[in-house]
């Protein structure tokens, strides 16, 4: 007969935060790559005007290598976060500090970090050629 034990909570945050990351990298893999192409595809409209087919063969190259690289940036930053659920496995006095709502937020906040930074950086550097700035921009960022 096998003794069995109950999950403590410290496991069960793991897990949940495990799964969590991978529910974001996931979405934010194919969600969010759809999203940094169409914002980038607007704003080049908007700064550009018609464009021209070399603009768009140029646009569709650009595309293409942001619908690999996107994804990428998108699981090493959820697997990046998983970093913060290691603050609970530490020793005894170290890791019963850290509540496990917090771990789970900063979780949630590594896992999207990456792909809204990207997100923002293709938008300043692709999106607005030149000196164009959209009208929704925020000023304290730069253009």
């Amino acid at each position: 007969m096998t003794v069995r034990r109950r999950p403590q909570a410290r496991e069960v945050y793991w897990a949940f935060g495990c799964g969590l990351s991978a529910v974001i990298a996931l979405a934010c893999a194919t969600f969010g790559t759809f999203l940094d192409i169409h914002l980038v595809a607007r704003a080049q409209l908007y700064c550009l005007g018609d464009l021209g087919s070399g603009e768009k063969f140029a646009g569709t190259g650009w595309a293409l290598s942001r619908s690999v690289i996107f994804p990428a940036v998108s699981v090493l930053s959820a697997l990046g976060a998983q970093s913060f659920h290691l603050l609970a496995r530490l020793p005894w006095p170290a890791g019963r500090v850290w509540p496990g709502v917090l771990l789970l937020a900063l979780t949630v906040a590594g896992s999207v970090a990456g792909p809204v930074a990207m997100t923002v950086y293709d938008l300043a550097g692709e999106g607005t050629p030149g000196d164009c700035v959209l009208p929704w921009w925020p000023s304290w960022l730069p253009s």
